[in-house]
């Protein structure tokens, strides 16, 4: 967590307990969590604010390179730290598990660069489908 208190100071932000209760969530955190599960789980720690307190920090952590903002197609975003190696996820459609996946990426974007006139720059890759405990 001091490397989190760090960056924070560097950008002109308190560190505060609330703050770094966030972080420490995810953290220990195997999945990308929602603010409400965020709110949930912080309220069960006895760490408590209000939901547009925790969105407002969410966005303060997305905003300066923290956390990453994802979105499942649930109608709501999950966070999770931006500092994890890369990787994307998959997603059961039945009960929600979601499970973090390393791909090798270099294929597709070789094959990209030949049937495409855009140079890519970033993006987004999820996969959907039923868990071994749903199909």
């Amino acid at each position: 967590m001091d490397a989190f208190s760090q960056f924070l100071k560097s950008k002109g932000y308190r560190i505060t307990k609330f703050r770094i209760a966030i972080l420490q969530l995810l953290h220990s955190s195997k999945t990308p969590l929602a603010a409400d599960e965020i709110k949930s789980n912080l309220d069960k720690q006895g760490v408590f604010a209000d939901l547009v307190t925790v969105y407002r920090f969410l966005n303060t952590f997305v905003d300066v390179g923290l956390l990453h903002k994802i979105e499942f197609g649930e109608g709501r975003y999950r966070y999770e730290l931006a500092s994890l190696p890369h990787h994307h996820h998959v997603v059961c459609d039945s009960c929600g598990d979601i499970e973090d996946i390393q791909i090798d990426e270099n294929e597709l974007t070789k094959k990209l660069k030949t049937k495409s006139r855009f140079k890519i720059d970033h993006h987004h890759l999820e996969f959907f489908g039923l868990c071994a405990n749903c199909q």
